[in-house]
């Protein structure tokens, strides 16, 4: 056929740059060699394709890869292929906002695989154009004919064994992923390869995807949006995007240990490829993400807390509380909500805004917690108290290591007759107590025969110190706890009377490092005597 626009590579336009070690050093800043994708499918969304198909075609026989990008966008004239396409460092897409290319350079990354050949089919106003373009930067022009509609495919065909297709497709997905993920238009990759005939879905909404909490804005005129979140490993990253294609993705930490992605379209990358433009757009994308962290994320960050405290949905909050230590996002002590191991007014969790200095946990709910609840006193909920010290930092003490509950008994008329009998044998050989009650002890000293209190007739609680002190003490009495739990104290209320209180006397009496040799043979004598009435 004739071909009236064939070119050589002596007649590329003056404009071009001629000289292979510059072209040369254009194709060697694509770090990644597949990076071409990014490329393409960026030229199909400024071109106005509404959907990007991309298509891995292996042909055996011959030993090569043929990789394309095909766009149902405008197309290309001669003079877009000519004076655009092949042209560095031109573009007219400088201006345009609509527009992601802004250099002229991304084209060429077509030529970092290496291919042996580059062909370009591109149809717009009912005219087809076709270009081969070589490794050695010639390229041919050829009128292809009439079209019936506009778009643009690029082909690469790529020399490569057999061995080593597989990771050829893996490392085109791998990029396409990379650098398309979040585009504003549908992206399939259709492969066709010995083993794999599969078609996949690369483009998915714009967010993060380790996310536990995660908020959103967009500016009202639409050009600006902002993702951000907390994630469990805290690690800092920011995205930033062009009509959803990566520009640069960052561990920089400009928002702390959060994630964050910004998606503008007046943002663009530097001529290496490598980095976003630091300029004025740049510099008011940080300023709306930075509001959109400290306001609507630290909320929503809150919120979640909040419910996850007030649900007792321990394994979610302990996630969100170790988050927001590791990120060090910086919420209010009004923020700040744990669960409670009681309720308290109808409340399964409590605000630290409400906590004193001591912090009381526990790892379960229990008769302790509970007391302390109606003294309204509010115990978090925390099987690793450890987690609320280091996000508080406050003295955290465990109820279960610190404190005693007391729950009184209902006596009966046995517990009434053998508190007499405890009272009458105290007060003869040492001095009685100011009272004398059985109860369930839970904490602390649950394990003890008995313990010190100031009261004796209701639920409270009692400190390590309080619970281990003299109850006998002349100036300040205390009421003698007697746990229904311990085993001495079991055997003495279902024992004989006389010789159950003597046995409690003195074992009271050994506890408290207060049994002397004279003292011990007053309870045996007040034993005998009244074992000596009984008969």
């Amino acid at each position: 056929m004739t071909d009236p626009y064939r070119d050589s590579a002596l007649e590329i336009p003056t404009e071009a740059p001629v000289e292979p070690g510059l072209v040369g050093d254009v194709i060697a800043q694509f770090a990644d060699a597949k990076a071409f994708y990014r490329e393409l499918v960026q030229n199909s969304i400024d071109a106005g394709s509404p959907q990007v198909e991309v298509k891995l075609e292996y042909d055996e026989p011959g030993q090569r890869m043929r990789a394309s990008v095909r766009d149902r966008g405008e197309g290309m004239t001669r003079e877009i292929i000519e004076n655009q396409l092949f042209v560095l460092f031109r573009s007219t897409k400088e201006q345009d906002r609509t527009k992601i290319g802004k250099f002229g350079i991304g084209f060429m990354s077509v030529l970092a695989p290496n291919p042996e050949v580059v062909v370009i089919n591109t149809a717009r106003d009912g005219k087809r154009l076709t270009v081969h373009l070589y490794r050695d930067l010639s390229y041919e022009l050829f009128d292809a004919g009439p079209a019936t509609q506009n778009g643009t495919t690029v082909e690469l065909e790529i020399a490569l064994p057999r061995e080593e297709v597989a990771a050829f497709v893996r490392d085109s997905e791998v990029s396409l992923v990379r650098w398309c993920r979040h585009a504003s238009v549908p992206i399939e990759l259709a492969v066709r390869v010995p083993g794999d005939t599969s078609t996949r879905k690369i483009d998915r909404p714009l967010g993060i995807e380790s996310a536990l909490v995660e908020v959103r804005r967009t500016t009202d005129d639409g050009q600006l949006g902002v993702v951000a979140a907390l994630t469990a490993h805290a690690l800092p990253y920011v995205g930033f995007f062009n009509h959803g294609l990566t520009l640069c993705e960052t561990q920089e930490p400009l928002f702390g240990r959060l994630s964050v992605k910004i998606q503008d379209a007046r943002l663009g990358h530097t001529i290496s490829r490598d980095d976003v433009r630091r300029d004025e757009n740049y510099d008011r994308t940080l300023r709306f993400a930075r509001m959109l962290v400290a306001e609507d994320l630290v909320e929503a960050v809150s919120r979640e807390l909040h419910a996850a405290a007030e649900a007792h949905d321990l394994e979610r909050h302990r996630r969100l509380m170790l988050a927001i230590t590791a990120s060090g996002l910086a919420l209010s002590a009004e923020q700040l909500h744990f669960p409670i191991a009681q309720p308290i007014g109808g409340k399964r969790s409590v605000a630290a805004s409400a906590l004193t200095m001591t912090v009381w946990t526990s790892a379960r709910a229990s008769q302790l917690t509970a007391a302390l609840a109606v003294e309204g006193t509010p115990v978090l909920l925390a099987p690793q108290p450890g987690d609320v010290a280091a996000l508080l930092g406050s003295h955290v003490r465990d109820v279960e290591i610190e404190l005693t509950s007391i729950a009184p008994i209902e006596e009966t008329d046995a517990d009434t007759a053998l508190i007499a009998l405890l009272v009458e044998i105290f007060d003869a050989v040492h001095r009685a107590p100011d009272g004398i009650v059985f109860a369930t002890l839970t904490g602390a000293r649950a394990d003890r025969l008995a313990v010190a209190a100031r009261s004796g007739d209701t639920l409270h609680v009692v400190d390590r110190d309080e619970a281990a002190r003299d109850p006998f003490a002349l100036l300040r009495k205390r009421v003698l706890v007697l746990s229904v739990e311990h085993p001495t104290v079991r055997a003495a209320r279902a024992g004989d009377p006389v010789v159950a209180a003597s046995h409690l006397v003195r074992a009271v009496l050994l506890q408290h490092r207060l049994l002397s040799e004279s003292r011990s043979r007053k309870i045996v004598d007040y034993a005998l005597e009244r074992v000596g009435v009984a008969r």
